[in-house]
């Protein structure tokens, strides 16, 4: 059986410790990287929402999530609230309930806003952001998430300017 020797040994004798290292997958969006091309993959979704409400242009990075927002146009209802005789599309009981009371417990701490769900208040927070990731190819105008950006190509705003 072969000896293989500490890195403190190794480094010592002047030798210099073999590190094995795994393909990194960069994002070209973001600085994250990834040890598996499926995994980037994935994360790549959440940069180009390429699945898109065709009711309203909201966007988002997966099929699923997209066919919940798709009811809340469509009238179809997931959740009936037992205390009052309201409803609401969402599946989740605690958010439904907090809808249906009309509570907003997720406050932004930068403006006045709140929010019945902790994913719309992450959302909401991005437009605080310094940095906006997403440009317009033609105004230039800069936006903090790509539905906004989406919203902002097909609302025809910048046709005049080319």
């Amino acid at each position: 059986m072969a000896h293989v020797n500490p890195p403190e040994e190794e480094e010592e004798r002047g030798e210099t410790p073999v590190t094995v290292t795994r393909p990194a997958f960069l994002c070209k969006h973001c600085p994250k990287e990834y040890t598996s091309l499926g995994a980037l993959k994935m994360h790549i979704r959440s940069h180009t929402l390429p699945c898109v409400c065709t009711t309203c242009g909201k966007a988002f990075s997966r099929p699923w999530l997209l066919r919940g927002h798709i009811r809340t146009h469509t009238g179809k209802l997931l959740y009936k609230c037992q205390s009052l005789s309201s409803t609401s599309h969402i599946t989740h009981a605690f958010v439904s309930a907090t809808l249906c009371l009309g509570e907003r417990p997720f406050s932004c701490p930068h403006c006045n806003r709140a929010f019945a769900d902790r994913s719309n208040l992450r959302a909401h927070l991005q437009t605080h952001a310094e940095v906006k990731k997403y440009q317009c190819g033609v105004c230039s105008r800069t936006f903090s998430r790509m539905s906004l950006l989406q919203k902002h190509s097909s609302s025809g705003c910048c046709s005049t300017l080319g």
